[in-house]
């Protein structure tokens, strides 16, 4: 569609255009840049987002993506999406040029794609180290759209870059699904907690597990019949999932939650 200096164009009998720099355009390029808004001296910067994904794609090479996505910047900002200062971005017009800019909908889902890999092995990670039943759950597709909008976003120019945010972001999409889903494993039985409370388990099961006249009922059972203690899980959980996932605090998320839920109300 865009042809540089360097190759060959594809003519399909429609007159050819040039950039300022000398580039030429076919009647592809040019008619996807006017659906798109993009004015023509944006050539320079759909090629280098072109080339950016072309090495990715073929060769996996390293920085290729980042290259991409300086790329995409210029294309987002050459098409008048850069909002007013303090403004968030317009998706929908972002939806729109993703759309209309086959390159630039190509790399949001390259992102979108690497992005639900790593999210796939971190939840993996946790799924194994606490011997929960079943599948690890993976970003619906409606959480994967959402991904690919968060990385459009991060497309459009801002004064200070906040790749943390980006992260966080991320983090997000499905943190309240997860959490829910490693609560119910947690409800099921009393495995899990074993696994992840370790030499926390036996004292926060005697504190907060109900009692029978008989024995201490485990933490499973408590969470599948108290709707408050397995709020506070649910709500610690998309916390902790949220903030890295990190398996080393995930004891003191949930003593923390328990100990919280099961706490008598004092009054004055």
């Amino acid at each position: 569609m865009l042809v540089t200096d360097h190759q060959s164009p594809e003519t399909d009998g429609s007159p050819e255009k040039t950039t300022a720099g000398g580039s030429t355009l076919g009647a592809a390029t040019v008619g996807l840049m006017g659906a798109s808004g993009l004015p023509l001296t944006a050539a320079p910067q759909l090629a280098r987002l072109r080339g950016a994904l072309r090495r990715h794609r073929d060769a996996g090479a390293p920085g290729a993506l980042d290259a991409a996505f300086a790329a995409a910047a210029a294309v987002v900002a050459a098409a008048g999406a850069t909002p007013q200062p303090g403004a968030r971005p317009d998706l929908q017009r972002l939806r729109q040029l993703a759309q209309a800019i086959p390159d630039l909908g190509e790399l949001l889902s390259c992102a979108a794609d690497e992005a639900e890999r790593a999210v796939a092995a971190g939840v993996s990670r946790v799924w194994h180290a606490l011997e929960l039943r079943g599948h690890p759950p993976a970003w619906t597709r409606e959480e994967w759209d959402a991904a690919r909008m968060v990385f459009a976003c991060a497309c459009v120019p801002a004064p200070a870059p906040a790749p943390e945010r980006l992260r966080d972001s991320l983090r997000t999409l499905a943190a309240g699904r997860f959490a829910a889903l490693i609560a119910d494993a947690l409800a099921a039985e009393e495995r899990p907690w074993v696994r992840a409370l370790a030499d926390r388990y036996e004292p926060l099961r005697h504190r907060c597990a109900r009692r029978t006249a008989w024995r201490s009922r485990g933490l499973a059972h408590l969470v599948r019949s108290d709707p408050s203690s397995r709020e506070a899980v649910v709500r610690r959980l998309e916390r902790w999932i949220c903030a890295g996932a990190d398996l080393d605090a995930l004891a003191g998320e949930l003593e923390a939650a328990l100990v919280h839920a099961r706490a008598r109300p004092r009054f004055a």
